[in-house]
């Protein structure tokens, strides 16, 4: 009796061990991260700092693979399909994919996903080239002056999302261009190929501080700190147009308890790292959240989304 007592114990205190080891063992190959947007974009370069992060707290290479198309689905159907086995992660904004922006989303972002950790909450800009505007009154006025002749450039989902939203509720019409990137949307705006321009503020900034844009308000509900002379669209008179998005690092569903024993603290360290907190200073707030939380901001900016398409007549594609 005794004897098998004793064997019971130490196949528990082997199991326990077992999994020490193996949570000590994780990781002992290189990571790859899935980045569902073209390089030089504002979501790449967040991947690769979070990669270079990586690779310093868990002491093996991470290695970015751009997998770009259809607004960010190409990148997010390869992650969702790729093994559970800690070694393949991604830098998603997940509402990009959610039915707000699909018709018929390839995956369910609730369910085809393991959230390892929260990124930011990124601002959206509207921007206009001088000649054009340098008051968002002064761009209203433009437009109404000139029907027809106003471009719109941005780059698919949210900011394509907020722009027909914002023409809806000022009362104007806009031609909206779609580009595959934010950067070339940008370019777009430069070269007066369109007249105004919603993206990120990391993108629009430099060409601000050299006079070639002029940045007529700030989606959301606060002024974003790198430009805090730019008032918000909500001061403006326009609260409901806000440009939000969530970032964050994701696995596919049903990754093992030994690597998100190791990369969800690791995650968390990373968000409140200083090289965080200088890289979304220009562009988003810093979240410090868990798991939980995030899933949750995740399906109420899902709805918000989905309410603002009804608004502003956006049919996803």
């Amino acid at each position: 009796m005794m004897k098998k007592l004793w064997l019971c114990v130490l196949a528990i205190v082997g199991m326990f061990a077992a999994a020490s080891v193996s949570a000590q063992a994780y990781p002992s190959r290189p990571l790859r991260m899935i980045v569902p947007f073209p390089p030089g974009g504002q979501v790449d370069i967040h991947g690769r700092l979070v990669a270079k992060l990586l690779e310093d707290r868990l002491g093996t290479q991470v290695v970015v693979e751009n997998r770009a198309g259809a607004g960010g689905m190409v990148g997010t159907v390869a992650l969702a399909q790729s093994a559970p086995d800690g070694y393949t992660i991604g830098c998603l904004v997940p509402s990009t994919t959610s039915r707000a922006f699909i018709k018929n989303p390839s995956v369910d972002i609730f369910t085809a996903f393991t959230p390892i950790g929260a990124l930011h909450s990124g601002w959206a800009v509207l921007t206009s080239n001088p000649q054009t505007a340098r008051t968002l009154k002064e761009f209203i006025d433009y437009a109404k002056a000139n029907p027809g002749r106003v471009n719109l450039g941005v780059s698919s989902g949210p900011p394509a999302m907020i722009g027909a939203m914002f023409a809806s509720l000022a009362g104007i019409k806009m031609e909206r261009i779609e580009y595959k990137g934010a950067a070339p949307a940008m370019t777009a705006l430069l070269t007066n190929e369109v007249q105004a321009n919603f993206g990120g503020v990391p993108q629009a900034l430099p060409f601000m501080e050299a006079g070639k844009v002029v940045a007529l308000a700030v989606g959301g509900d606060t002024r974003a700190p790198a430009i805090p002379n730019v008032p918000t669209m909500a001061e403006l008179g326009y609260p409901e147009v806000k440009g939000n998005t969530i970032e964050g690092i994701f696995g596919p569903a049903g990754m093992p308890q030994a690597a998100m024993a190791r990369l969800v603290p690791v995650m968390r360290d990373i968000a409140r790292s200083p090289e965080i907190a200088k890289m979304f200073f220009s562009s988003g707030k810093v979240l410090d959240i868990t798991n939980e939380e995030l899933m949750k901001i995740i399906r109420e900016e899902v709805e918000f989304w989905l309410k603002a398409g009804q608004v502003a007549g956006y049919v996803p594609n």
